[in-house]
């Protein structure tokens, strides 16, 4: 049976990490590198020629798509005969709910082009709707590498394809390695449940800025990732793959139960969005505290402006963002793993002071 575990937002794709932090930074790092793969896939170029021929216009940057995203979209309006377009154009509309993720998950479930065959496990990933409608996919992908110039337009932009990934792959090695460390985690194989082996990132430029999903398909997890202005790599889904073995153990229920009150004041804020259980919004903001205290060296600049950063989410909605990030400041001289320490910084929680204190400080709003 295939598994199909699904994520959104940043990149998750260290989380299959098995490593021991005993011999050093550097045995981290060359235990990232080997497990990574950062990587072009004409799959993912070839889905989002389709979806920005279809209509795909969505773009986080206010300046603009990236430049790449620009040529490669006037190539196409002038490249794919008309008929063509028109086809894909109307396929988007019929399909306007079904996610460039869901997308993707159907699209990686063939053999690429030129062919776009799915493979044996198609069939139980069709049994969910959200894929099985866009079953005749391929048909379409197949129509368009066939009638236009597919090979020749990524030829084009390939040097700048793989002068990002070299950037890209750089940034995660560095980054992983040293959110793993502080975290003092030793193993970690397992995503939402899913058992994985192996990691591929995918750089998208044909995607928004910022914009990243990931998910598993049989024991590799695939993450396609937008473009940023600048080439870096927030582990904020990575950490969520440390912590969510700890928030979501059903040990910590009872400590955890308290915190209620402030997840019921978090679903009231709209900013925050869709929170599924208590264990959910503990651990978003664990997550959050950690994705920007790891970067915290002690500089007084430094350290104030990330301060800065947590206050802002904080303020947004986030309310148990500021206790964790103050809590993780004792964390860090506890020599504790962080799985070992959760349950220190539960006991230490003041509902009513956090209620209190958010109510004060933060951008109290209700539905």
């Amino acid at each position: 049976m295939t598994r199909i575990a699904l994520f959104s937002l940043l990149v998750v794709t260290s989380s299959i990490l098995a490593v021991s932090l005993a011999h050093g930074d550097a045995t981290v790092q060359a235990e990232v590198e080997r497990r990574i793969a950062v990587t072009e896939n004409k799959t993912i170029f070839t889905l989002f020629c389709l979806l920005n021929v279809g209509g795909y216009d969505e773009e986080n940057d206010p300046t603009g798509m990236h430049p790449v995203r620009v040529r490669v979209r006037q190539r196409l309006a002038s490249e794919v005969p008309p008929s063509v377009a028109k086809r894909i154009r109307d396929y988007y509309r019929q399909h306007k709910e079904s996610s460039t993720q869901q997308y993707s998950v159907v699209a990686i479930s063939t053999s690429g082009p030129p062919d776009f065959r799915f493979g044996a496990e198609w069939q139980e990933t069709k049994k969910d709707a959200s894929f099985g409608s866009l079953e005749d996919l391929p048909t379409l992908l197949r129509e368009l590498y066939a009638a236009a110039p597919i090979e020749q337009i990524y030829a084009s932009v390939q040097p700048d394809y793989q002068t990002y990934i070299e950037a890209y792959r750089a940034a995660i090695v560095r980054e992983v390695s040293k959110v793993m460390a502080y975290c003092r985690t030793s193993t970690l194989g397992e995503v939402a449940g899913a058992k994985v082996q192996r990691a591929i990132v995918i750089p998208n430029l044909l995607d928004s800025f910022d914009n990243a999903f990931g998910f598993v398909l049989s024991d590799t997890l695939n993450s396609v990732e937008g473009p940023h202005r600048i080439i870096g790599f927030t582990p904020h889904e990575f950490v969520h793959g440390i912590t969510s073995s700890i928030s979501y153990n059903p040990q910590y229920k009872t400590l955890q139960e308290p915190a209620r009150p402030l997840y019921d004041l978090a679903k009231t804020i709209p900013d925050v969005g869709d929170i599924e259980s208590l264990q959910n919004f503990l651990d978003e903001n664990l997550v959050r505290a950690i994705s920007l205290k790891y970067l915290d060296d002690g500089e007084s600049v430094r350290s104030q402006h990330l301060r800065d950063r947590m206050t802002q989410e904080y303020r947004s909605g986030y309310v148990l963002e500021r206790f964790f990030y103050d809590q993780l400041a004792d964390y860090e001289k506890s020599g504790l793993p962080l799985a070992a320490y959760y349950q220190t910084m539960l006991k230490r929680l003041d509902v009513r002071h956090e209620l209190e204190r958010w109510k004060q400080e933060g951008k109290l709003t209700s539905k």
